[in-house]
């Protein structure tokens, strides 16, 4: 918890959604899944440090730069479904997309 003593650059969510181009929803998710950590107030609400925050940007800078944009362009439709998947974490509905396509 943040004691009202310490003075360390804290940025509020709303302001953290706003740096990193997200929403707060997105925050929440993210704080829930383990991929950011925040710190509560004595109110709970949840603050980051700038570094924290230039971290995941650096993160999300290089997981959306792994593939150059002309070549997405002429993928097939079920690659990039597969890439989005996998950018995205969302490793179940890539399971299934994958064996629903090995079954066709």
């Amino acid at each position: 918890m943040i004691k009202p003593d310490q003075k360390p650059p804290w940025v509020p969510i709303g302001q953290a959604a706003e740096y990193l181009g997200v929403s707060r929803d997105t925050l929440r998710r993210w704080e829930k899944r383990g991929q950011i950590k925040a710190s509560r107030s004595p109110t709970n609400r949840r603050y980051y440090t700038k570094q924290q925050l230039d971290l995941v940007m650096n993160n999300k800078k290089h997981r959306f730069k792994l593939i150059p944009k002309e070549k997405i362009k002429n993928l097939p439709w079920k690659q990039l479904i597969i890439i989005t998947c996998l950018s995205l974490g969302t490793t179940l509905l890539l399971g299934f997309l994958i064996q629903s396509l090995i079954m066709k």
